[in-house]
C-alpha cells in the first residue's frame, strides 16, 4: 500500500473517531413572557409540560414538567436532558398563555407568548 493512502485511511479514522465521541449538549428554552403592548412581564409563572406520553414497548411514562418565574426582565430559562415538544403555560395575576415549544439537542430555543 502506498504512503499517501495509509495517511489517508488514518485520517478518515481519525475524523469518524473525533466526530462520534462529540458530547451532546443540553436542551435549553427561553420563554420570555411580554404583555400586549410588548413590554416584559416579571414574576409571571411558566410552565412546561408534556402530556403523558406512554412508550407502547415499554409501558414507560414520560411525564416532564418544569416549572420558573420570569425574572424583570420576562425571561424564564429552562434545561432539559432531551429533544421534546412541551406545552407551555402562563399566568400572571388576572392574564395567562398557552402555546407550546419544541426542543433540539444542544440548542438553545427561545419563544415569546404575549399574556392577555
Amino acid at each position: 500500500m502506498k504512503p499517501y493512502l495509509i495517511l489517508i485511511c488514518l485520517a478518515f479514522i481519525g475524523l469518524i473517531t473525533v466526530s462520534s465521541c462529540k458530547k451532546t449538549k443540553d436542551c435549553e428554552a427561553i420563554i420570555t413572557v411580554v404583555d400586549t403592548l410588548g413590554r416584559p412581564v416579571a414574576a409571571a409563572k411558566v410552565v412546561l409540560r408534556q402530556d403523558s406520553v406512554v412508550n407502547p414497548q415499554t409501558g414507560v411514562r414520560a411525564d416532564i414538567f418544569d416549572e420558573e418565574f420570569t425574572t424583570s426582565n420576562g425571561e424564564a430559562i429552562f434545561k432539559f436532558k432531551w429533544e421534546a415538544v412541551l406545552n407551555v403555560e402562563v399566568t400572571s395575576l388576572t392574564t395567562s398563555a398557552k402555546d407550546y415549544i419544541r426542543l433540539e439537542q444542544s440548542e438553545t430555543v427561545r419563544k415569546t407568548v404575549t399574556v392577555k
